[in-house]
């Protein structure tokens, strides 16, 4: 009998310990979503859960060309994408391993592509048609954010989180090469795309993501 106790009471110990370090340690991720975007983003994530209820988390990625539509109009293309993100935990459901959080991210993309635009001159009002010049462009953006997160098997060290927010970005471009005393002809544009002469612009952005998550 006490043998028996002294057994449950290990297993028990045991137990709280694997669930513990569940709820605090480092872990790292990867977003499969990001290889299918416009501008193909490969990379991975690093972060750490302090309690039950924070964690932060960053995660770093290259921009190539897209995998699904070939270059498109980023011909070219060159640069980085950075996330930043806190999570505050709201809610848990122990029977079926998961956690319902809510966050707050902020992320950088600098890249650059070679494009191509119209430019009339603004002393001759001569247009330029098809003019090659480098597009450099800097976004930062901000957005709140909700997910859940499930473990992968019972007391696995395996987790796939799923997000979604709005926020707001804000986008510098400069353009290198082009004509000399010109302004480059507006040119319709696709949906939520950004005008083609604008030099600044703001506007709302929705980050979705999924990531698979393994605690070291």
């Amino acid at each position: 009998m006490k043998a028996r106790i002294i057994f449950i009471l290990v297993a028990f110990i045991i137990g709280n310990n694997v669930i513990a370090q569940q709820k605090q340690g480092l872990y790292l991720s990867v977003n499969p979503l990001g290889v299918l975007e416009p501008q193909a983003a490969y990379g991975a994530g690093i972060g750490y859960r302090f309690n039950e209820y924070f964690e932060l988390s960053t995660e770093y990625a290259q921009l190539k060309p897209s995998t699904w539509m070939g270059e498109g109009k980023y011909t070219n293309i060159e640069g980085f994408r950075a996330v930043a993100t806190g999570k505050i935990t709201i809610s848990t459901n122990e029977w079926k391993k998961s956690k319902t959080f809510i966050g707050i991210e902020g992320r950088v993309r600098k890249y650059s592509f070679e494009d191509v635009g119209n430019f009339t001159n603004k002393s001759t009002q001569v247009t330029i048609k098809d003019h090659n010049f480098k597009n450099k462009t800097s976004v930062f953006g901000v957005a709140g954010l909700i997910g859940k997160q499930y473990d992968l098997g019972e007391a696995s060290r395996w987790a796939i989180e799923f997000t979604a927010g709005i926020g707001l970005r804000f986008k510098n471009i400069n353009r290198e090469g082009t004509p000399e005393n010109s302004f480059i002809v507006p040119t319709e544009m696709g949906f939520a795309e950004t005008p083609n002469y604008a030099d600044k612009y703001t506007s709302l952005y929705f980050p979705v993501g999924i990531r698979l998550m393994v605690r070291l």
